[in-house]
């Protein structure tokens, strides 16, 4: 059984919803972020950077970062369909959404959420969450139109673990005001992943 270390709202909503379309067998522990738990001596000796998610094997063995937890178990459990096989043409495309979404879109948002991390200069932070801000922006605009062309998944009509992804970080809209209003495509894809039941059964658990 897995044990998923998660925070409501976090990037543990990705590897939280992406267990329950699989129907694996997992629990939960709450880390009370808002309490700092996650930089507290029991939850470093599981992470030691402190970020969540954190997910513990069967072997015991602690594993952390979202999209990298994503990926794993996607691929672990193959009969869930959420990632393409090493040989389907569809493999390449649903590594470089995850990656885009990990690598770029995500710390953008992590700069414009986090801004004192990035300086020691606090008049700084507006021009720091400023450019998060626009490159936020260009990142949806990406996603946008892809997704009109060839929607209304990242990987055509192919539901996988890359779309849970991004309706995680769709939900994140303080650095991006009216995003669903302004990117109807990527509006229509967190409403496909959002009414899916196992995410739905993800966002109950999680409220």
């Amino acid at each position: 059984m897995y044990t998923l270390y998660y925070s409501p709202g976090a990037a543990s909503v990705a590897v939280h919803g992406l267990l329950e379309e699989l129907g694996v067998s997992y629990q939960t522990e709450l880390i009370d972020t808002a309490n700092n738990e996650h930089q507290g001596a029991a939850y470093l000796k599981l992470n030691p950077t402190g970020k969540i998610p954190a997910m513990r094997l069967e072997t015991g063995e602690v594993i952390s970062e979202s999209a990298a937890l994503c990926l794993f178990l996607a691929d672990r459990h193959p009969q869930g369909g959420m990632s393409p096989a090493f040989d389907d043409p569809k493999r390449g495309p649903f590594l470089q959404w995850l990656m885009y979404l990990t690598n770029t879109l995500q710390p953008a948002d992590l700069r414009f959420y986090y801004s004192d991390r990035y300086t020691s200069a606090a008049g700084d932070l507006d021009a720091i969450k400023e450019a998060a801000q626009t490159e936020i922006a260009t990142c949806w605009k990406r996603i946008d139109t892809h997704l009109a062309a060839h929607g209304p998944y990242l990987l055509g009509d192919r539901y996988s673990a890359a779309d849970v992804f991004c309706y995680m970080l769709s939900t994140w809209q303080d650095s991006t005001p009216g995003l669903y209003e302004r990117y109807p495509h990527v509006k229509k894809l967190a409403d496909l992943v959002s009414a899916r039941p196992a995410i739905q059964r993800m966002i109950q658990a999680s409220a």
